[in-house]
């Protein structure tokens, strides 16, 4: 199974959800099926589009795609979507998200690991009731 997460940015906006809520409910029917199948696991209709995207295509109505960002091969951040029309401004927007994403993700591990070394250091410094070490 593939975890699917919609991306909130910084600005506390969630641009798929937005543009997945503008569509008309047979376009978003497709995407629907389309984000259904990546959960499932079929990521084969994924394809590299660079600046760490990748893109699944509807070849339906105006041509609809969904852009992601899969990290590792067990999660799909959902970034954004459009349909060919206006598919260069949502690359570059869904481009921006990656990057903003992998740079909040490097902050939380970073932030993690320190969490996680603090804490370890204080696990072997327990003392009794009476204030000793034991």
């Amino acid at each position: 199974m593939v975890t699917i997460q919609e991306y909130v940015a910084d600005d506390g906006r969630n641009y798929y959800r937005e543009w997945f809520n503008s569509l008309a409910a047979p376009a978003a029917a497709k995407a629907a099926t389309a984000v259904a199948r990546m959960a499932a696991g079929n990521t084969s209709n994924l394809k590299g589009i660079g600046n760490a995207l990748a893109e699944w295509k509807i070849d339906w109505g105006p041509g609809i795609r969904l852009y992601v960002h899969q990290d590792g091969d067990r999660l799909v951040v959902m970034l954004g979507g459009s349909d060919k029309g206006d598919q260069s401004a949502a690359v570059n927007a869904a481009a921006a998200l990656a990057a903003e994403y992998k740079v909040r993700k490097k902050a939380a591990t970073k932030w993690v690991r320190s969490a996680e070394k603090i804490a370890s250091k204080h696990v072997g410094n327990k003392t009794s009731k009476a204030g000793k070490k034991k």
